[in-house]
């Protein structure tokens, strides 16, 4: 069938196809299917007003860091519990990148053990208010743990990162001393 029968068929058919391609242009939206990978749904704006359309980023599995601050302080708390090194690892360092990537395994491994012994709990609870933005974007979290019959509350410093993935920059320690006895 020929362009113009088409447009013969649908008077105005052609301005509408192309004001629809230009409305779908617009608003683009691109999926990334990759089997097995997690994925995370952001919201963007599309040219319509108000309205939003997901997008999805692909983040393969054992990506290191997190989608965001409190997401770091989970999954390095969760790593603390299994007693997983790596894990810890990979969503603990600074503005640079990982901790595990600047300095050396011993070293790394003897910190590591440390921020295990006292941050060993069997509960914790992100506290009542928001996380409290710091220097440089950074996030301040306030977190309760509870092991036995002692809780005390600390804070976690978080920060994104050079690949836009979170990490846990810095804990406040010295609360926790009495749980590594």
């Amino acid at each position: 069938m020929q362009a113009g029968q088409r447009q013969a068929e649908n008077p105005g058919g052609g301005r509408q196809a192309r004001r629809m391609a230009r409305l779908a242009g617009g608003s683009l939206v691109l999926f990334t299917a990759m089997g097995g990978c997690a994925r995370q749904v952001i919201a963007r704006e599309t040219s319509f007003p108000g309205a939003t359309a997901p997008t999805v980023a692909a983040v393969p599995p054992g990506t290191p860091g997190a989608a965001s601050g409190l997401a770091a302080v989970a999954g390095f708390l969760g790593a603390v519990k299994a007693q997983d090194l790596q894990g810890m690892s990979a969503v603990w360092g600074n503005a640079k990148g990982l901790a595990r990537d600047q300095m050396k395994r011993d070293e790394l491994e003897k910190r590591l053990v440390i921020m295990q012994c006292l941050l060993q709990h069997d509960r914790y609870e992100v506290a009542p208010e928001r996380a409290r933005l710091a220097v440089g974007g950074r996030q301040e979290h306030q977190i309760d743990l509870t092991r036995g019959t002692l809780t005390a509350r600390t804070k976690f410093i978080t920060l994104q990162g050079a690949d836009g993935r979170w990490l846990v920059e810095d804990i406040d320690l010295l609360p926790l001393k009495e749980f590594c006895r």
